[in-house]
């Protein structure tokens, strides 16, 4: 009984941990069209996440990014005034949480696939970094954006 009751912990733990990344949603959306997308942050470290850094696809327009109360955006801009990025911190994300921020952007016209770069930083200074390719152990959340007539 112990043995299967340390079974269940394992998985449940490695269960965790390989869904314990950051994701955006949808991921497949239609060329051209306004999305709103949601970025799912959570906390797979025992200390609360703090801060959390993401990097937009040059591709496309941010038109808003949703207000969470206590989380404070700053955006990041290139030299036209395009939003390339944005910083939320000033609250918290508890151990074994996750938060979600939503924002709404106009996708490319083309098909392509859009790389959303995440940094998450915790408590202590620590940090992950969801930049990686597909299959990698820290891979950035990607959308497929197809043509109109494709949207799945």
């Amino acid at each position: 009984m112990k043995l299967l009751r340390l079974l269940v912990v394992f998985l449940f733990a490695a269960t965790f941990v390989l869904h314990a990344h950051v994701t955006v949603r949808p991921q497949v959306s239609t060329a051209g069209a306004n999305e709103k997308y949601t970025m799912r942050v959570p906390t797979e470290r025992n200390i609360p996440t703090v801060r959390v850094e993401v990097e937009f696809p040059s591709n496309i327009e941010l038109s808003s990014f949703d207000p969470k109360p206590g989380w404070e955006i700053v955006y990041k801009k290139d030299a036209s005034g395009k939003i390339t990025g944005a910083t939320l911190s000033g609250s918290t994300i508890p151990p074994r949480e996750a938060a979600e921020f939503s924002f709404e952007s106009r996708n490319p016209r083309e098909e392509t696939k859009l790389v959303w770069k995440v940094i998450q930083v915790y408590e202590d200074g620590s940090r992950s970094e969801w930049t990686g390719p597909a299959g990698s152990r820290s891979p950035a959340p990607v959308t497929t954006v197809k043509a109109s007539d494709n949207k799945q």
